[in-house]
């Protein structure tokens, strides 16, 4: 006989040898094992190889230092007189070569432009850009001193476009600071073209050209290294044009006239320089002035200028 106590030590070992046993497999039976399904198992992930990076590609630049210089001409049309003297006050960068197709469709894929400018046929690369609108060259002036971390010189819209010319950042010359370098500045020799009384030396004209623009720096720079200044395509300047704003242009840094009251949107037009591949000896002159409707395309395109 069991004592009380014995029993009750009896059944406490019994009950754990029963829960043992149901938590213990059978002898003959494998432990069952449970694989996960296939919708368990998380997806590889695929990444998209990030865009291809879009550097803008920064222009050379060539210092100009400040002087005086006589702007205009009698040997030329009408609209280069009367000859009066100007004083470009403080030194400034300009580009060494024309705005290329190159840089220029790098900042269209930047900005997700889809149409670029034609180059009908000429070729593109390191050829000066044309069919640009006054407005594209200054949003790419804009988007260029972003890019780089500089002030903008830019901004408002249309016809009231204002330019701090203070900023840091790229812009248009002034008509007056385009004939200045093109003169060659304070090493002017007093040439015709820029860089030489001989326009074969250094410009791309309709006697030379072969009906078409060139690739920049092909001729020979002017005295301060600056090429293409005589032909090769037209070249956007910042001011409005009037016929005769040299009889009443300020002595020292003319920025062009206000916005000129006409009775017409059509006579709203920015001042161009240089002439192109297809202009004669006389429109190829560092005096020549000529003009466009800033929303015109045409065979325009632009240099660079930032200050010093």
């Amino acid at each position: 006989m069991f004592s009380r106590k014995g029993f009750l030590k009896l059944i406490g070992f019994a009950s754990i040898a029963a829960i043992l046993d149901a938590c213990s497999p059978p002898a003959n039976r494998m432990p069952e094992i449970i694989l996960p399904t296939t919708t368990d198992i998380p997806p590889t992930l695929t990444l998209e190889p990030p865009p291809e990076a879009i550097f803008p590609i920064i222009p050379e630049m060539v210092l100009i230092e400040a002087g005086d210089f006589e702007m205009g001409s009698i040997d030329g049309y009408t609209n280069e007189q009367p000859i009066h003297l100007v004083t470009i006050s403080k030194q400034f960068y300009m580009g060494k070569y024309e705005v290329t197709f190159k840089e220029f469709d790098t900042f269209c894929k930047s900005t997700n432009r889809y149409i670029l400018p034609e180059d009908k046929g000429e070729g593109r690369g390191n050829r000066p850009v044309a069919g640009v609108e006054w407005y594209d060259a200054v949003e790419y002036c804009n988007w260029l001193s972003e890019e780089e971390g500089l002030s903008p010189c830019y901004s408002g819209n249309g016809k009231l476009i204002e330019c701090n010319f203070s900023a840091s950042g790229y812009r248009l010359p002034t008509e007056a600071e385009w004939e200045y370098a093109a003169r060659g500045g304070p090493f002017s020799k007093g040439y015709i073209f820029a860089g030489s009384n001989n326009p074969d030396d250094v410009a791309w004209y309709v006697s030379n050209s072969g009906n078409k623009a060139h690739e920049v720096g092909q001729k020979k720079p002017n005295e301060l290294g600056l090429y293409d200044m005589s032909g090769n395509r037209f070249e956007w300047c910042w001011d409005w044009y009037i016929n005769n704003y040299y009889s009443e242009s300020p002595a020292i840094d003319p920025h062009g006239p206000p916005l000129p009251q006409v009775d017409s949107p059509w006579e709203l037009v920015r001042v161009r320089r240089s002439g192109n591949w297809g202009e004669n000896t006389q429109s190829i002159q560092i005096t020549t002035r000529s003009f466009d409707d800033p929303s015109y395309p045409g065979d325009n395109g632009f240099r660079l200028v930032r200050n010093g």
